[in-house]
């Protein structure tokens, strides 16, 4: 372990910002936690001097804190949760990747990809995707409203909490992203100009792209009030992780005026035009001259020739007035609150990353990005606490073979020869267009965008949970020492390394080390330390004895909250040296204490307040939730619902209370469950009806309760 080498005055000012309850100088870093600072040196991340010298403007507001607390709080805390796989599809690829649908806390899944020990992610994801899309929760409480009056956004999402909540993220999405990787950020203007600030601040403004203005609907579908301006469109913020950046461009057709006064045909009637050679090498020139490319005009200047078919179109600008928003009666539409169409993610998607990369989005919603990362033979990941997010994507991508792309340029119009509007003369036809021999008069076909599925089966994926643990089977792994070692570790973030600890310090129970200090785990799998044994003042007493002086410095217990009655204590060992005792308490005690008070948010009920769980816990435990129902006219019933969940005053829920919402699957195959509806409590009657036509006895039902837990699919009774 290294030493800290303090001079006087640096002492006093830790000893006066310990008495004055503030933090010490962030130059003092270094000093405090030498080999954290060495590891983190090593790994190429951050020093504070670094970001010292950052002279860009930036925001300030109450509960701000420094992008080196908030990353090396993560690295010092194990601020990260356990993967854990719920259900799999399809075999993984030769390197032994799967697609990830990630349930939970996207803050929480960041965190674990930040500090890269997870083995199911380990060396994966950090540093290797190359595009993140986020389409974050944009309003406040203040902003938004429901028809009956009711917020829609929980009180957390306010100011400076959201913007906290949303900086935090971004520097932890930073360092997922590959040094070629780039970011868009999907925003309309409530917050577009505080985001801003905050997304210079964490990817450096020399890393600013555009900022895209996406119209969602043309003027004459915008609300607008008696005292503002319609609002219909949105912004996409987009910026690089560093100059170098993945760009394949983004184009569109020539209008037909361009096409008319800028090309005319060879003498095989393929369009063309001709463009200077001023730019080109010698050998270049010599090269399109053996291909025929070369022109010559009446005064004999060469100039290169330049076909239509040939051409990548124009280049697109940053005002997007093309692709409409989602409408009602789209192919595309999952019926789930902020879908965004795919062409506007296809365009993203192209123009920032190629096959076989890697993209992301953590507010995955209804699946948008990973549908369409998918049918673009990309790699994905996309995360969401909301379990109707999750059937959804599920759903959407298991059946994203019948779901639909779209093919233009198909020549479909008629090849036998047409006639001028304006001459009557025979026509010359290209892919897209087609131009009179005589008086040069151009047309645009009228070619009918062709539309076919996709045709292919999902390639393997994995609906994995973070941070959400079933406490029956953690405490079924005590049955299996190892696995519960393992399990333990990786929550509390710790690297499980392939060393004799006990013969190192001849002491029992130690598996591990956390900063080159000893990790014991209490030994839950041996049933008198389950239920009798108390990690108490007199056991870590033993422990000093049993060291014989051999301990010093820091020693950390993994022990669940159940089996302690001390927290943590310094006693001074055999040789009178002080040892400081950290209890890391299983499952999620010093998580709460590092992860800045965050609360348990509740399943939305319905669909109005579906984006409050951006704050939401990164731990909570999976308890059972039971429900039955039976076919009624015109739809079901549910006739029974139960949770083991309590109210914030501590009260169990009463009849239908603690329902979040229902998912349906209309025919459900007793293997896996596609989701054909989704219906959230405000919406089901007192009595338990829900109206919905196609309920037969192939008709299953998931029950979602307030704090997330399912019930198991259950047929109709």
């Amino acid at each position: 372990m290294s030493r800290i080498n303090l001079t006087e005055d640096e002492l006093i000012k830790i000893w006066d910002a310990v008495n004055d309850g503030t933090e010490p100088p962030p130059e003092l870093a270094g000093k405090l936690f030498p080999s954290f600072m060495e590891k983190l040196s090593a790994g190429g991340k951050f020093d504070f001097e670094t970001l010292n010298r950052i002279r860009i403007p930036t925001l300030e507001y109450a509960g701000k804190r420094q992008e080196g607390v908030i990353l090396a709080g993560a690295a010092l805390l194990g601020q990260s949760a356990p993967l854990q796989i719920l259900r799999t599809f399809g075999e993984p690829a030769k390197d032994g990747w799967r697609n990830l649908i990630v349930q939970g806390d996207n803050l929480q899944f960041l965190k674990t990809v930040f500090l890269n020990q997870d083995p199911l992610i380990k060396d994966k994801i950090k540093g290797k995707v190359k595009l993140i899309y986020i389409d974050p929760p944009f309003a406040t409480r203040s902003d938004f409203q429901s028809k009956d009056g009711v917020t829609s956004y929980s009180d957390k999402i306010e100011s400076a909490e959201f913007l906290e909540d949303l900086r935090e993220r971004l520097i932890f999405m930073r360092e997922t992203l590959a040094e070629d990787g780039s970011i868009y950020i999907h925003l309309d203007g409530k917050k577009i100009h505080y985001v801003k600030t905050l997304v210079d601040e964490v990817f450096n403004n020399t890393n600013y792209r555009n900022d895209i203005r996406w119209r969602r609907q043309p003027v004459r579908g915008a609300k607008a009030t008696g005292n503002q301006y319609a609002r219909n469109s949105d912004s996409l913020l987009f910026y690089s992780k560093s100059s170098t950046l993945c760009w394949n461009g983004a184009y569109k057709p020539y209008d037909e005026n361009f096409i008319k006064t800028k090309f005319r045909p060879d003498k095989n009637g393929e369009l063309f035009r001709d463009c200077d050679l001023g730019d080109y090498s010698e050998e270049s020139i010599r090269k399109f001259d053996s291909e025929g490319r070369i022109y010559i005009t009446s005064s004999g200047k060469n100039r290169l020739i330049r076909y239509l078919k040939e051409e990548k179109g124009e280049s697109l600008g940053d005002i997007w007035i093309d692709i409409p928003e989602v409408n009602a009666m789209a192919e595309e539409r999952t019926d789930y609150p902020t879908q965004k169409p795919e062409a506007l993610l296809e365009r993203i998607i192209r123009a920032s990353s190629n096959r076989g990369d890697l993209v992301m989005d953590i507010f995955g919603g209804s699946g948008t990005t990973i549908a369409v990362a998918e049918k673009l033979d990309r790699r994905w990941i996309t995360c969401d606490f909301g379990k109707h997010a999750i059937y959804t994507m599920q759903k959407r991508i298991l059946n994203v073979s019948n779901s639909k792309i779209f093919v233009s340029n198909h020549k479909e119009i008629n090849q036998d020869a047409q006639r001028c509007q304006k001459c009557n003369s025979v026509t010359i036809e290209n892919d897209k267009y087609k131009k009179c021999k005589e008086c040069g008069s151009i047309y645009k076909k009228e070619i009918k965008e062709k539309i076919k599925n996709y045709g292919l089966p999902p390639k393997s994926l994995a609906v994995v949970s973070v941070g959400a643990y079933d406490f029956t089977r953690v405490m079924e792994l005590r049955k299996n020492k190892e696995a519960y070692i393992a399990f333990v570790l990786a929550l509390f973030g710790i690297p499980q390394e392939k060393m004799d600890f006990i013969g190192k310090y001849r002491l029992d129970g130690i598996y591990a080390e956390k900063d080159g200090d000893p990790v014991e785990i209490f030994p839950v799998w041996e049933d008198d330390y389950l239920y009798n044994v108390r990690l108490d003042e007199d056991y870590l007493k033993q422990i000093l004895i049993q060291s014989r002086g051999r301990i010093r410095g820091t020693y950390w217990i993994i022990v669940p909250e159940t089996c302690t009655i001390v927290g943590d204590l310094t006693l001074k060992n055999p040789g009178g040296e002080l040892v400081s005792f950290k209890l890391l308490k299983f499952p999620y005690k010093i998580l709460e204490e590092v992860a800045r008070n965050f609360s348990l948010e509740e399943q939305p009920n319905s669909p109005d307040n579906i984006n409050n769980l951006v704050s939401s816990v990164g731990f909570y435990f999976h308890d059972d939730v039971a429900i039955e129902a039976h076919k009624s006219p015109g739809g079901l019933t549910l006739n029974r619902f139960s949770t083991p969940i309590v109210n914030r005053e501590g009260k169990a829920y009463e009849r239908l209370e603690g329902l979040s919402l229902v998912l349906i699957d209309l025919n459900y195959d007793g293997k896996v469950f596609n989701l054909s509806k989704a219906v959230y409590r405000k919406e089901i009657g007192e009595d338990g009806y829900i109206g919905l036509e196609g309920v037969s006895e192939r008709t299953a039902v998931i029950a979602i309760d307030r704090h997330g837990n399912e019930s198991k699919p259950v047929y109709m009774i």
